[in-house]
C-alpha cells in the first residue's frame, strides 16, 4: 500500500506539471531518414571543333566552309578531302562565294572528286560574278587557256583586270604578262602572245586568305584568340576598312588582339 501510494503521488505530481506549464511530452518512433534529393551533373560544354560541328550541321554556310577547309588539311579532324569537298559543297550551294571558290578548286586538281573543268568553270564563275577576286583570277587563266571553257582572251582580260584591282598581286603579274609589259590598254587592242602563259600552280586549299565571316564564326564558336591569329597569318589573309569594322561588330565581340592582328594586315 505504501508503494502504490508513492506511485500515485508521482503521477499526480506529474499532471500538476503539465498543467502548469502547458508542457506535453511525446513519444515519436524512429522514421526513415529524410530522402535528399541528387541534382544530375551539368551536360559538358562542346569543344569549339564540336560547336563548329553542330553550327555546319544546322546549316550555316560559314561552319559547312570552315569545317571543309579543315578536313582538307587535318586541323583538328582527320584529313579527308573526301568530305572537305562535301562541306564545300553544301556552303556552295547556299552561294557562299569563298566555299564555290574552294569547290572549283578541287574540280580543278581533282582533290576530293574528279577531275573536271567544266564543273570547275561554273563554280569560278559564281563565286567571281559575287567579286571574290580568287575566282576572278582562276576564271581569267581558264578562259585564257580554254580550260573548262572556250577559249575568250577579252574575257580572261576582263576578269583578271578585276582581279588586279582588288589588290590580287598574282592577277596583276599575270595581267601584265599578257598585255606584254606595257600600260593599260583596251581590251579590244590586245594582241594575244604568241604561246599563252601557262596556268597557275594550283593552291592549297588551306592557303585562301581567312575571311572576316569565317573570323567571326571562329570567334562564336569558342576557338581561341591565338588560334584564330594563327590562322590568318598562315594564310596571308588582308583585310579592308570595312572588314575590320565588320569584325569590331561581332556578336558576340571579338578578341582585341584578333582586331589588332587584322589591322597590321590591312591590304
Amino acid at each position: 500500500m505504501k508503494f502504490l501510494g508513492q506511485a500515485l503521488a508521482t503521477v499526480l505530481a506529474s499532471a500538476a506539471a503539465v498543467l502548469v506549464t502547458g508542457c506535453v511530452v511525446e513519444y515519436h518512433t524512429p522514421g526513415p531518414p529524410p530522402v535528399v534529393a541528387v541534382q544530375p551533373a551539368p551536360p559538358p560544354v562542346p569543344d569549339p571543333m564540336q560547336r563548329l560541328r553542330m553550327r555546319a550541321e544546322r546549316g550555316d554556310a560559314i561552319a559547312q566552309f570552315t569545317l571543309g577547309s579543315y578536313y582538307a588539311v587535318g586541323r583538328g579532324v582527320p584529313r579527308n578531302e573526301t568530305e572537305a569537298v562535301r562541306w564545300y559543297y553544301l556552303s556552295a550551294r547556299q552561294g557562299y562565294a569563298p566555299a564555290q571558290y574552294r569547290l572549283g578548286v578541287c574540280y580543278a586538281t581533282g582533290r576530293g572528286t574528279m577531275r573536271n573543268y567544266t564543273k570547275a568553270v561554273e563554280c569560278y564563275r559564281l563565286a567571281a560574278t559575287q567579286g571574290y577576286a580568287l575566282a576572278e583570277y582562276r576564271l581569267a587563266v581558264c578562259y585564257w587557256n580554254g580550260a573548262g571553257a572556250a577559249v575568250n582572251r577579252a574575257a580572261a582580260l576582263g576578269w583578271c583586270r578585276k582581279a588586279a584591282e582588288q589588290g590580287n598581286l598574282q592577277a596583276q603579274r599575270t595581267l601584265a604578262s599578257w598585255q606584254g609589259g606595257g600600260g593599260p590598254a583596251p581590251v579590244a587592242t590586245v594582241a594575244p602572245p604568241a604561246q599563252p602563259p601557262p596556268a597557275p600552280e594550283p593552291d592549297p586549299a588551306a592557303q585562301t586568305p581567312l575571311t572576316v565571316d569565317e573570323i567571326k564564326m571562329l570567334g562564336s564558336t569558342g576557338v581561341k584568340a591565338e588560334a584564330i591569329i594563327a590562322q590568318i597569318k598562315e594564310t596571308n589573309a588582308r583585310f579592308t576598312p570595312q572588314d575590320i569594322s565588320a569584325a569590331q561588330q561581332a556578336n558576340p565581340p571579338l578578341d582585341p588582339s584578333v582586331i589588332k592582328c587584322m589591322q597590321d594586315n590591312l591590304r
